[in-house]
């Protein structure tokens, strides 16, 4: 009779057990929109994964106690080797036309080492109305003088131009 009652006592604690490891293994997620895109925070490592359309994911970096979570960090991707834009643009949940147009790109080519804005475009865009004005393709002094109210003249003594010619994706200073 004692015996029976150990093997019971046993098969018990065994099935409680199990139990208990099942719902610990269970992943808590969160439907969350990031970016204006869908996707789910996983609540026990904060990590995101984007939904996409076609019921996909893709999984965006955890947040982990020795990486850099500054804003900068965490608006940029910085090419690592092997890495294409279309891996890049799947990873942030985003469209190459979009990663192209944020960082004034003419190709999907990439190099080690570049920095891409990956997220908060808004603040872009509003950097280019402030004080500093990023030259985008066929834009010209004269037009930059028009839309911002600066001078040529200003514009061209502000950035120690000597002619006219500009460069895509260069910085010019307004104030």
């Amino acid at each position: 009779m004692q015996k029976k009652y150990k093997n019971l006592v046993l098969i018990v604690t065994i099935l409680v057990c199990g139990f208990n490891l099942q719902a610990q293994a269970r992943i808590a997620y969160k439907d969350v929109l990031l970016n204006g895109k869908p996707a789910r925070l996983n609540l026990k490592t904060g990590e995101f994964i984007f939904t996409d359309s076609k019921g996909t994911d893709s999984i965006v970096k955890a947040k982990r106690p020795d990486e850099d979570n500054s804003l900068d960090r965490l608006n940029y991707h910085i090419v690592k080797s092997g890495e294409k834009l279309l891996d890049i643009s799947e990873q942030y949940g985003l469209s190459l036309k979009e990663i192209k147009d944020a960082n004034n790109l003419k190709t999907t080519l990439v190099s080690v080492g570049q920095k891409l804005r990956v997220r908060n475009f808004e603040e872009l865009q509003e950097e280019k109305t402030k004080d500093i004005w990023i030259v985008s393709k066929g834009q010209t002094l004269y037009l930059i003088s028009r839309k911002t109210g600066v001078s040529i003249k200003t514009i061209k003594q502000l950035n120690g131009l000597k002619n006219n010619t500009l460069a895509i994706g260069q910085k010019l200073y307004l104030k």
